[in-house]
């Protein structure tokens, strides 16, 4: 943590809050770092690309310029008058800064989700390699809901270490448990993966219905709206000592739960969403990380040096090796996650169950 916090990554608040990468040149994977006091966006090298195995485009108002200073020294002389302000790229004007408040959905919303799981291609997956019983055990455990945004879509719901509803992820899987893609306009495959204010928006323009007021004032907030890990709602009924396992898909929390019970399993998001702020409510927990596979081994790397900086903060953190160690190098190569080991190995339930 830098000693000045004036600057950090811009908050997710929808599509409109990520832009086009300045290096791949992928629109909408591109985080900009902001200004906290003024509520300006930093020139538009400043951010970092998403896309952190393809791309990994990192550019801190903290790092060192040619000129041997840091974008934040320049700013912090100017203000005080011995730096020439013409030296300093000007800022890209973004919305003024408003009170940040914590978004929050319903739990009504939540709980309307919560059946169709006939047509529902992840319940159905787990149906089909875990059987009826221990299927509607995670689907209750993790408060799995179902959306008609695309048909089979599932929606993973966060919930904050306060128990209120931050937001819930949208995603189609197909039948072998992969995020399903589809070509867009522009050539390119994405990936079938949105929000659920997002797609209720969509839906409620489509259909011609007015917006209700809480996505109104959900999509008006300024406060993060998906800070929290998935899963996290486990833990209140857990003692400090149970141990902690953080993945980095929901997916995987939820398969992983039913192999290792051993472990209360948590999903972060996204690699390089691993960072004090989502893992503050765990400090008293034992945590071991499994990070996906990756061509050069470079998630494994990141995770191992986020491990520990974590535990010079006071974190009991460790790191997996298990896919660096299972994983053959096509896999690696495809970028898996522990679940896809699972599934591949153990096609219909652990051998561990039939002792």
């Amino acid at each position: 943590m830098h000693k000045s916090s004036r600057f950090c990554l811009q908050p997710y608040g929808g599509r409109k809050t990520r832009f086009t990468c300045p290096s791949c040149d992928r629109p909408q994977e591109f985080t900009r770092w902001v200004d906290t006091i003024t509520g300006e966006l930093l020139p538009e090298k400043y951010g970092r690309c998403n896309r952190l195995e393809q791309c990994a485009y990192s550019c801190s108002p903290y790092d060192q310029e040619l000129n041997g200073q840091t974008y934040a020294e320049s700013v912090r002389k100017e203000e005080n008058g011995t730096f020439n302000s013409s030296q300093r790229a000007p800022a890209v004007i973004g919305h003024k800064p408003r009170t940040a408040s914590a978004p929050t959905i319903p739990d009504e919303v939540l709980t309307q989700s919560l059946s169709h799981y006939e047509r529902n291609n992840f319940a159905l997956l787990l149906r089909s390699r875990l059987g009826a019983s221990v299927t509607d055990s995670l689907l209750q455990r993790f408060e799995i809901g179902t959306s008609a945004y695309w048909p089979g879509a599932t929606v993973f719901w966060q919930r904050d270490e306060l128990g209120r509803v931050r937001g819930g992820q949208v995603v189609l899987f197909d039948a072998e448990g992969h995020t399903a893609k589809r070509i867009g306009p522009d050539g390119e495959s994405r990936r079938l993966t949105t929000w659920v204010h997002t797609a209720y928006e969509a839906h409620c323009k489509k259909n011609g219905k007015a917006i209700p007021a809480w996505l109104t004032d959900y999509l008006n907030s300024s406060g993060q709206k998906s800070p929290s890990l998935y899963g996290l709602a486990q833990l209140t009924a857990e003692p400090t000592n149970r141990p902690v396992a953080i993945v980095e898909a929901p997916k995987t929390a939820v398969i992983c739960t039913s192999y290792f019970p051993g472990f209360t399993w948590l999903a972060i998001g996204a690699l390089g969403y691993l960072n004090i702020d989502r893992l503050r409510p765990l400090k008293s927990y034992p945590i071991t990380l499994f990070p996906d596979a990756s061509a050069s081994g470079n998630a494994y790397r990141m995770w191992c040096d986020k491990a520990e900086a974590l535990v010079r903060m006071g974190f009991k953190v460790n790191v997996s090796d298990v896919l660096e160690v299972k994983a053959t190098e096509s896999q690696k190569a495809a970028g898996i996650d522990l679940a896809d080991l699972l599934l591949d190995q153990w096609a219909g339930y652990p051998p561990s169950w039939d002792e």
